[in-house]
């Protein structure tokens, strides 16, 4: 099969094939660029990770004079057993793009009409650096605002604007798992936790895509779970490639608590839970049990369209399984306002059959950490170093997102993701009080943030918007300054710590030499920019060699060892469940609540928001005419990140809106045409796709395409931005809310 067939076949759920292969071989333009490296008239490997999305997947990159050639997987990784996914493969489209910005730019013209002069890194500092100053003396230092993908970046990116005394940093987490990591942490005190997929013999995703939302060692492990004779059961509106591997329940949007307090309901009537576990290592049952009393699988059969007998069998099934069953906690998730009690629920459930620290179950990630209090395991691995810092000053006022304040829901956002949103609706209302500078790195809020529109009318709003990226993307189209950031291809970053059921580092470093002269790492830009500021002593390392150094002798490491693998982990160890061979074995050290038990019954959700236990919010159902919108990803392109990618542009570059076949029909409308979606205010152009595999009540599109920067030369002007469509609507943790928006379609 062709490579375009086979994606093809992939995307449009032909046979629903996995996207995860070997390389893809060399690309056109490779030899139309200069770059020097080490390897120069030989063919090496380098390991290293991965950047194409925020899995930092381990990568073998294969040099040949100079050149980047093919990127494979890690093969010291068994995680990972040495295969990566499309989007991984793409490396070198990405590094030798011509479309990348190669120099610092500051803009000349208005917001948005694309005028902009190339500047030596210098004059870039020396402008955001005056301009940062100026906010400061007149509006504060929480007046600057830092927004980023999450990664290790932060600590460089961040510590600018804390210097500054400013409060608010976010991440892009409220657009993709906030409210999981809530679910998490107000449930069991924390969210290193994970999913024992390879081992679990019964699975149910509520809306989680593995086969599309690639995270190559989750996907081989569901992979090799369904291979050895796992059951999947998949709720979901669409018809998605991993529904095709297994049973698809196309369960009406916003209603997924209703199944799964039904599976709570039935566990109990029919007295299929673990009680030894619940009585020994949680609290709060009672209050849980009370609630989902008249939770009833004829009641969920209305709120949800799947049939009460439908529900039975599959709490039946997955309760007869357990310990080795696993429903999943989800990946991009706030669907609804309340998200978080959806996903609290979902850990509840798991609970009750017992599938914390056995295999197929949940488990903490076992960091070095971890490790130490256990004298038997300590051994195997020691914590990593950091590079020290000064004290920040202390910020003047608190967050614009009321992140950590007791007896509102602010006090259940994590304090290091905050609710990323807010920042639009503070630029422009100025409430509680005005944001003046936007400092972006590597995110694109245009299209991470809902209801892209107020995000152009926020940017035009600000004294300062600085974007550091490799393309200019659609923020960075409307900034004042631009700074051309180097590929991960051609950088040091600090050492991940990636560790699961044992302790594993993992190392990026350069494979050639830089591409572009004038682009650098982000850790040489911000120390840079410190230095100009006045602030070098938050940045007290020579290069990354050195902070890497600093990071690595404590846990008795050396960067020639990492190097030789680009991964390691203890030498010996094996997978590490707590209660494998113990099913009373104490939890003290997973559980970080105040009891150390697991809180079913949640008194910060109770004084936050005043819903202890999870309750059920009946959501609107669409109206006739009208379409319930939903979102996902697709196995070749990673959110906001990657539709300008040339190999990745070329297999799709844009998406469609799915309809049921039925319904476009009757509405007169054919497969292919071009319609309007319109969710009242706004509307966006695109072409129609009909399929079965959508309900009647629901369309959908893959997210990240509808891009207004003219630089994107490939992906300009193609596609639907979903997320011009949602209203930025702010969930009770902080999260973007994706699914309750309802759209009419018409042929353009």
């Amino acid at each position: 099969m062709k490579r375009r067939n086979f994606i093809k076949g992939l995307l449009y759920g032909t046979g629903g094939t996995v996207a995860v292969m070997g390389g893809f071989g060399t690309f056109s333009n490779l030899n139309d660029l200069k770059a020097e490296d080490k390897g120069k008239g030989s063919e090496t490997t380098v390991f290293s990770s991965c950047e194409i999305c925020r899995n930092q997947c381990p990568i073998a990159v294969k040099v040949k004079d100079g050149k980047v050639i093919k990127i494979e997987g890690n093969p010291n990784d068994s995680a990972f057993g040495g295969v990566i996914c499309a989007r991984g493969n793409a490396g070198p489209s990405l590094l030798y793009d011509p479309q990348r910005i190669k120099k610092p730019m500051i803009r000349t013209g208005e917001r948005g009409q694309g005028k902009f002069k190339e500047v030596s890194w210098d004059e870039a500092y020396t402008y955001i650096a005056d301009k940062l100053y100026n906010i400061k003396d007149e509006y504060g230092g929480e007046a600057i605002a830092s927004a980023s993908r999450k990664g290790p970046h932060d600590w460089f990116f961040r510590s600018i604007g804390k210097a500054l005394g400013s409060p608010n940093f976010f991440s892009h987490e409220a657009t993709c798992p906030l409210t999981r990591s809530v679910g998490l942490d107000t449930t069991f005190g924390g969210e290193a936790f994970a999913a024992d997929y390879g081992n679990a013999k019964y699975l149910i995703s509520i809306g989680r895509n593995w086969f599309e939302g690639i995270q190559v060692a989750q996907a081989r492990a569901v992979a090799k779970a369904i291979s050895n004779g796992a059951k999947l059961v998949v709720l979901d509106p669409r018809f998605s490639v991993t529904a095709s591997k297994g049973e698809w329940l196309p369960i009406k949007g916003a209603s997924d608590l209703a199944f799964v307090m039904a599976m709570a309901n039935i566990l109990i009537t029919e007295n299929l839970y673990d009680q030894n576990f619940i009585s020994q290592y949680a609290e709060g049952f009672d209050k849980w049990a009370d609630e989902v009393k008249d939770k009833t699988p004829e009641w969920a059969e209305k709120e949800t369209g799947i049939s009460k007998d439908k529900i039975i069998q599959i709490t039946r099934e997955f309760a007869a399984a357990k310990p080795n069953a696993i429903l999943d906690f989800g990946w991009r998730t706030a669907y609804t306002p309340n998200d978080y009690q959806l996903r609290r629920a979902i850990l509840i459930v798991n609970m009750m059959i017992g599938n914390l620290e056995v295999p197929g179950g949940y488990y903490q990630n076992k960091s070095a950490a971890f490790l130490k209090n256990f004298s038997d395991q300590a051994s195997y691995a020691k914590g990593l170093g950091a590079v020290k810092q000064p004290n920040f000053p202390k910020a003047a006022k608190g967050r614009i997102d009321g992140t950590g304040v007791k007896g509102t829901p602010g006090q259940l956002i994590p304090a290091y993701d905050g609710a990323v949103g807010q920042i639009l609706e503070s630029i422009l209302t100025e409430k509680p009080y005005p944001i003046k500078a936007w400092l972006v790195h590597r995110f694109n809020p245009y299209i991470s943030i809902t209801e892209s529109a107020k995000a152009l009318e926020a940017f035009k709003k600000l004294d300062l918007l600085v974007t550091c990226d490799l393309y200019m993307t659609d923020t960075a189209y409307y900034s004042d300054v631009v700074l051309p950031e180097c590929t991960y291809l051609e950088r040091y970053e600090p050492i991940f710590d990636m560790s699961g059921l044992t302790p594993k580092y993992v190392l990026r470093q350069p494979a050639v030499s830089v591409v572009y002269p004038e682009t650098k790492p982000y850790w040489q830009i911000y120390k840079e920019l410190a230095e100009k500021m006045g602030l070098g002593e938050y940045f007290e390392f020579k290069d990354m060699e050195d902070y890497l150094t600093q990071q690595l002798s404590p846990a008795g490491l050396t960067l020639d060892q990492m190097k030789e693998k680009g991964v390691w982990t203890p030498p010996g160890m094996k997978p590490f469940y707590l209660r494998v061979n113990d099913p009373k074995a104490s939890l003290d050290f997973v559980l970080a609540t105040k009891s150390k038990k697991i809180q079913i019954f949640s008194e910060e959700v109770e004084e936050a928001v005043k819903q202890g236990v999870p309750k059920y919010v009946q959501y609107p159902q669409p109206e006739e005419g009208k379409f319930r919108f939903v979102q996902g990803k697709v196995a070749v392109h990673t959110n906001a990140g990657t539709a300008n990618i040339p190999v990745l542009n070329e297999l799709m570059p844009e998406n469609s809106l799915w309809m049921n076949t039925a319904v476009g029909t009757k509405l007169g409308l054919k497969d292919g045409d071009s319609i309007v979606v319109s969710s009242g205010k706004y509307e966006q152009k695109g072409k129609l796709k009909l399929t079965e595999g959508v309900r009647p009540d629901t369309v959908f599109c893959y997210h990240g395409f509808g891009r207004i920067s003219p630089e994107l030369k490939r992906a300009y002007g193609k596609g639907i931005n979903d997320n011009y469509l949602i209203p930025n609507e702010i969930g009770v943790v902080g999260n973007t809310v994706t699914s309750t928006t309802f759209v009419a379609v018409r042929k353009a």
